[in-house]
């Protein structure tokens, strides 16, 4: 049986930094340089603007240490939910873990399975709202949406399996894009395509680098 890590979980605090403009930097020196027709433009200063966030000095809280911690194998991807808690993917133990506010209680949101609310690759984790959740698994091909603790609805994305989650659009839509694993690819699909899926309806539509419309899978 291989030995497996004990990980320890770190939550560090990010705090908004005031005034200036992150996108201004006129006062910037710029070079430009023209080698065999290509156009270079180098910046060799930094912006002396303040940055939009710092990272605390110390971490919010520390979870995996503590007698009665979640022991985790893994730590994954994850999202903050808008009351302080940690949403935390743990991959080698299959599960996804919530995370009390001060990092002390915690509970196993989704385990390992194939049934309602199980997981076994999941792909993306994202917060909609204070107590819903949504957890994408590309190995299952589907979405699952956790509200208040419990499995509120799933949507089967089997459709675009070979797309990997990236983020979720204004209607609610995922907006999935190409893997660069990706070796024989659908149609007009190329590396860099960008799609959106349509949870209620099942559609898929995007366009891609090219410019050419992304083809249904």
């Amino acid at each position: 049986m291989p030995v497996r890590s004990h990980f320890i979980l770190a939550l560090t605090a990010a705090a908004a930094a005031c005034g200036g403009d992150p996108s201004a930097t006129t006062d910037v020196p710029v070079q430009i340089e023209d080698s065999a027709g290509v156009r270079i433009v180098a910046y060799p200063g930094t912006p002396s603007v303040e940055p939009v966030f710092r990272f605390a000095a110390e971490p919010r809280y520390r979870h995996g240490a503590n007698p009665g911690d979640y022991a985790f194998q893994g730590v994954g991807i994850g999202r903050l939910l808008p009351d302080g808690r940690a949403v935390v993917e743990d991959p080698w133990n299959s599960e996804v873990v919530v995370i009390g506010r001060d990092g002390a209680a915690y509970e196993v949101l989704a385990s390992q399975g194939e049934g309602p609310g199980g997981v076994i690759g999941v792909n993306a984790i994202f917060s909609l709202g204070q107590d819903s959740i949504l957890v994408t698994d590309s190995n299952l091909g589907r979405a699952t949406l956790f509200v208040g603790g419990s499995v509120a609805g799933t949507t089967d994305i089997r459709s675009a399996i070979r797309l990997r989650v990236k983020g979720i659009g204004p209607a609610g839509g995922l907006l999935m894009a190409t893997s660069l694993s990706d070796l024989e690819l659908v149609g007009d699909w190329r590396r860099g395509h960008m799609a959106r899926f349509d949870m209620v309806t099942g559609a898929l539509a995007g366009r891609g680098r090219s410019g050419l419309p992304g083809s249904r899978l």
